[in-house]
């Protein structure tokens, strides 16, 4: 890698997000409360802290199909490396002022934030970048602690090793989903060069890219070529023009003047709810299905309080308020 001196501030984007100017492994050293020898070898030990896990993914409940399992790996960080990783997200990167339209992972934000950039729009576009943490490279990640956030050589490639895994950005470990905002913002200039230019409204929640606005179609080149370019690219079954006389949704929420979870999100609360009532639910996994039914009637309730009422009441009569 080069090692190009530090940029200056008035070369920044006015809505770049904070920097950390970051100069010297001294600042580093402060501000971590680590010694540059400490973590030095911790970097260069890191593999070893690593326990990977295939997590299964929960299956829909009641689904009217017989769903094949998936999983989702993880990369666990633990040890000495989790405390660095913790300390690199709660002293350097969760306090950083994001641009608006980054969503997710971000304190104060939420799906709900992202549905708003595109509520009322005649066209919504859905993008889903594919693998999107497994693509992310310490290239990507190196870059992004250089040119978005200001840190010297130096700095950046020692905060590059004590965050990346096996050349990727690994699941599991804290400073992941900031650096994955990060990364985004530091490939997507022309994708939101253009979105501005078609009077397109442009938003991002962790690996889904919703455009909205009458030239919303046109985004979709756009976002190819600008994700293939940096080394990304799309999840082809997951595109999703919804046009003028469609129903439109964004996270799983439908976008209307009233915002609602998906029809289909309702409808498994209602099946849920049918097989708890009966006595399907085997005693043995009863608190955990009765657990994530609740989450599912919260999130509800944060969308829609009153199409949530009904489920909350009989959720409540069912599990004598007891959950």
């Amino acid at each position: 890698m080069v090692n190009p001196e530090p940029i200056n501030r008035d070369e920044r984007e006015v809505n770049a997000p904070g920097a950390l100017n970051l100069y010297s492994l001294r600042e580093l050293e402060y501000r971590l409360g680590f010694s540059r020898e400490f973590l030095r070898t911790v970097a260069a030990n890191a593999t070893s802290y690593y326990q990977p896990f295939d997590l299964p993914k929960a299956p829909r409940p009641f689904a009217r199909k017989k769903q094949r399992l998936k999983l989702r790996h993880i990369d666990r960080p633990t040890g000495i490396l989790k405390e660095v990783q913790d300390r690199i997200h709660h002293r350097l990167l969760r306090g950083l002022p994001l641009p608006t339209y980054l969503c997710g992972a971000v304190k104060g934000r939420s799906v709900i934030t992202n549905v708003e950039f595109h509520r009322g729009a005649p066209i919504i576009v859905a993008i889903d970048i594919k693998s999107w943490f497994p693509s992310i490279t310490p290239t990507h990640v190196y870059r992004a602690f250089r040119k978005v956030l200001n840190c010297s050589h130096k700095v950046a490639k020692l905060l590059t090793a004590l965050t990346t895994y096996d050349g990727r950005l690994p699941q599991g470990a804290s400073t992941s989903s900031a650096m994955a905002n990060l990364v985004l913002y530091s490939i997507d200039k022309p994708l939101r060069a253009r979105a501005s230019s078609l009077g397109v409204k442009y938003s991002s929640f962790v690996d889904d890219l919703p455009f909205s606005g009458k030239n919303a179609r046109q985004m979709i080149p756009v976002a190819i070529s600008t994700l293939r370019r940096a080394g990304f690219a799309i999840s082809r079954p997951k595109l999703i023009v919804m046009g003028a006389h469609a129903r439109k949704a964004v996270n799983g929420v439908v976008v209307s003047e009233i915002l609602s979870a998906s029809r289909e999100h309702r409808m498994r609360i209602r099946s849920a709810l049918h097989h708890l009532r009966v006595g399907d639910i085997q005693e043995v996994g009863r608190e955990k299905y009765v657990s994530t039914l609740r989450g599912r009637i919260v999130h509800l309730a944060s969308l829609n309080p009153a199409q949530a009422v009904a489920f909350e009441t009989e959720l409540s009569r069912i599990t004598g308020g007891l959950g």
